[in-house]
């Protein structure tokens, strides 16, 4: 595994929930120091209520300055201005971000950095922070997001993988997609935090949240942000099919989602809210099954869910959109595409022993913890270092 380097970090806010950056920093940062920076977004805001409160947290982010929230690791809001794809706007940002993190690396002592990416529009960085290697993490297909500028994503992406020395794909569409002339792109798929969720195998009611502990069963749950890729409609369709099943949602409402009345408004449906995810086990153990239940379109062709590994370690039966990177699993799963056919499965997963059931679910990803991820993604980035100092 990697051992006394400097990362910078290019990620999504460090206070959104966990995603696949998180698990693999914190692993990291036991023998490397990483400097996380905060997104300066991929859209125009508009003048919404959601994107006027993000403007006002991110400000109050800058203001704070760096701060520590780990060992090893800390955090910084870059001030940007907030017009991304106007040329002008962005090489502004672009000189404004290259100062900044100038500043903020020499308070800490980094000196030729790695430069990790998981965002696309950070091209003009690469080569301005004296880095020794530089890393895209290839994790959505973000031209196909809601609000962005698809050609100017696009672009952005395609010059940020023509200069960083490696990119690394968590799904073999999105290599296949994006592989450009000449550049290999290796998959590393995601990982779970195998023990964490496996705690739920031995939870019983006494365990379960307060606010989960009284719905009625059986429980049909999801957790993950609920935006425009979810299938709301498909969900709204069970809850009505079945009203002798509770549908409980866990996340964040994204403004993307659009109306949710008709979801939100059933009276066998419980949104119980964003959750902590030291808390997930816990729901989890409550869960009769869960759901993976997403649009099955461009953008999500290319999504490798972490709350598949997730549902499985926690040892919930899952069903499932037919997404390539579920499918990988359809010897531990259920695949629907229609309402009728997730009623039927989940039907036919609530009838099944689940004491029996569970251990077997949680074993099938017992190997794929975010540790092994991390020394997988370690061995690419320790074999191009090797091959940068050979070619001097």
């Amino acid at each position: 595994m990697l051992q006394g380097h400097d990362i910078v970090c290019f990620s999504n806010d460090w206070r959104q929930a966990r995603v696949d950056r998180h698990h693999i920093m914190e692993i990291l940062a036991r023998h490397n120091r990483i400097l996380w920076i905060n997104s300066i977004g991929l859209r125009r805001p508009m003048a919404s209520r959601s994107d006027l409160g993000k403007a006002f947290r991110k400000l109050a982010w800058f203001l704070r300055g760096m701060e520590r929230v780990r060992e090893n690791i800390w955090v910084v809001s870059p001030l940007a201005l907030p017009f991304h794809g106007h040329r002008t706007a962005d090489r502004i940002n672009r000189a404004l971000l290259v100062l900044q993190l100038r500043l903020h690396m020499r308070r800490l002592g980094f000196r030729r950095p790695i430069l990790w990416t998981f965002l696309p529009n950070v091209a003009g960085v690469v080569g301005r922070l004296g880095e020794k290697l530089s890393l895209y993490s290839l994790t959505d297909d973000f031209p196909e997001f809601t609000g962005v500028d698809r050609e100017g994503i696009a672009r952005q992406e395609r010059e940020l993988m023509e200069r960083c020395d490696l990119t690394v794909a968590s799904a073999q569409r999105l290599a296949e997609k994006k592989r450009l002339p000449g550049k290999s792109i290796p998959v590393v798929p995601h990982g779970v935090q195998f023990s964490h969720f496996a705690r739920a195998l031995s939870m019983g009611r006494k365990d379960w949240p307060a606010d989960i502990r009284d719905v009625p069963h059986p429980i049909v749950g999801f957790f993950g942000e609920i935006s425009d890729w979810i299938d709301t409609a498909a969900m709204a369709g069970i809850a009505r099919a079945r009203p002798d099943w509770s549908l409980v949602l866990l996340g964040r409402l994204a403004p993307e989602a659009g109306e949710m009345d008709g979801l939100l408004g059933l009276p066998n449906v419980h949104w119980l809210g964003q959750k902590d995810f030291q808390t997930l086990p816990a729901y989890c153990a409550a869960f009769d099954a869960a759901l993976i239940p997403m649009k099955v379109n461009e953008l999500t062709l290319s999504v490798n869910p972490l709350k598949l590994r997730e549902y499985l370690a926690a040892g919930v039966p899952v069903v499932s959109a037919p997404l390539p990177e579920v499918k990988q699993y359809s010897d531990a799963i259920r695949l629907a595409s229609t309402v009728e056919e997730y009623v039927r499965e989940i039907g036919s997963l609530l009838n099944l022993d689940r004491r029996a059931l569970s251990p077997r679910l949680s074993a099938r990803v017992a190997g794929e913890g975010w540790e092994a991820r991390v020394e997988e993604l370690s061995g690419l980035i320790e074999g191009r270092l090797a091959v940068k100092v050979r070619v001097g």
